[in-house]
């Protein structure tokens, strides 16, 4: 099951970012935020099954902001997300809280 929100570590080049990640389906339909640096930032996509999903959004830094496109697979309470940006590929890895 993917809803939930997740304590969640990004490695970036600028050091490690931590934040939440809060996922919420409704049919085919996924939608969420992800808060960190002070920042909250909506997404939205599909859920693919029972335990993954895919979904677009703008990710704002103090930089300027960053749009992404990401796969996600849940297992159990581990969440592993995978987002590609023009900035690159990031990985992130989280825990259902």
């Amino acid at each position: 099951m993917l809803d939930g929100k997740y304590q969640a570590s990004l490695n970036t080049p600028m050091g490690a970012i931590t934040g939440n990640i809060t996922l919420m389906c409704r049919e085919n339909k996924v939608q969420g935020t992800i808060e960190t640096m002070g920042m909250k930032n909506s997404f939205q996509g599909e859920k693919l099954n029972e335990n993954q999903c895919k979904f677009t959004g703008k990710f704002n830094t103090p930089l300027g902001a960053i749009d992404y496109s990401a796969t996600c697979i849940v297992t159990g309470n581990k969440l592993e997300l995978m987002a590609n940006t023009n900035k690159g590929n990031f990985k992130l890895e989280g825990k259902r809280v």
